[in-house]
């Protein structure tokens, strides 16, 4: 009986948009060297905030209407368009493409991580199906306006949101998952024109807590994606902290990152 390989999944943990990104990129930058193995991590944004895509261009009118409502805004190194963290869950992933573990086709690695979220949501009950197509999504600022080959929906309606970053042997894919947000919150933001009766509220998105019809404890969540990941890969997880090097790592990555921040 083959053995099986232990991967790292780290708590679920609050922290400032800067620190988030940052981390997710120490990680993957750990990985590159050999020194931590592939990672399932999941957190929260706090304050609230927005991310954006590594090569979006979004407007200064955007951006500061997000600020005055108290959002962060960071620039993801992720590429996609505009994410709201708010009344969601983040998760990211860092895994090797030289191990085995991984394709080192863009669309089958999608595939094969969306496999552990899949698998996570039916462990609560909901059945998730993988988008397709990509054109209608570069017409939006939103990532959440449109569904891609990357993404998860219920009914057409998208529910978690993806994006990737490669480098040489590794890649970090991070995405969000929708819980409880607001569906008229990010289209206000991004300035969209919302329906004139006050009692329709646009569809624009599917809510976990909604299509479970309950809802679930962050420890809940972090259970089912651990052993979704499990499933998917036959892998076993131990939970552990960030090492040495990655906490040096993001400590000089979220300087730049709140530099990037204040330049949008």
């Amino acid at each position: 009986m083959t053995e099986r390989k232990i991967w790292r999944l780290i708590a679920c943990a609050s922290h400032d948009a800067s620190t988030n990104m940052a981390i997710d990129e120490a990680i993957l930058e750990a990985r590159l060297l050999g020194v931590v193995p592939n990672t399932l991590r999941t957190y929260l944004f706090a304050p609230s905030a927005i991310s954006i895509g590594y090569a979006q261009d979004l407007s200064m009118d955007m951006l500061g209407c997000a600020r005055q409502r108290g959002f962060d805004v960071v620039r993801r190194p992720t590429g996609g368009r505009a994410v709201l963290h708010h009344g969601d869950l983040t998760y990211s992933f860092v895994g090797s493409t030289e191990d085995g573990t991984l394709s080192s086709s863009v669309n089958t690695s999608y595939r094969q991580i969306c496999s552990g979220l899949q698998y996570a949501m039916e462990r609560l009950g909901i059945t998730l199906q993988l988008g397709s197509g990509q054109g209608e999504y570069k017409q939006h600022q939103d990532c959440f306006a449109a569904t891609t080959t990357a993404d998860l929906h219920i009914d057409g309606k998208k529910i978690i949101g993806s994006a990737q970053v490669r480098r040489r042997g590794a890649l970090l894919q991070h995405g969000s998952i929708l819980l409880d947000q607001d569906q008229s919150l990010m289209p206000e933001i991004l300035g969209a024109s919302l329906p004139m009766d006050s009692q329709v509220k646009p569809v624009r998105h599917a809510n976990l807590f909604e299509a479970a019809g309950r809802t679930f404890s962050i420890l809940e969540l972090e259970a089912a994606l651990s052993a979704g990941f499990e499933q998917a890969f036959q892998v076993t997880f131990n939970v552990g902290p960030l090492s040495d090097c990655e906490q040096e790592l993001s400590a000089r990555l979220r300087q730049r990152y709140q530099l990037l921040a204040s330049c949008d």
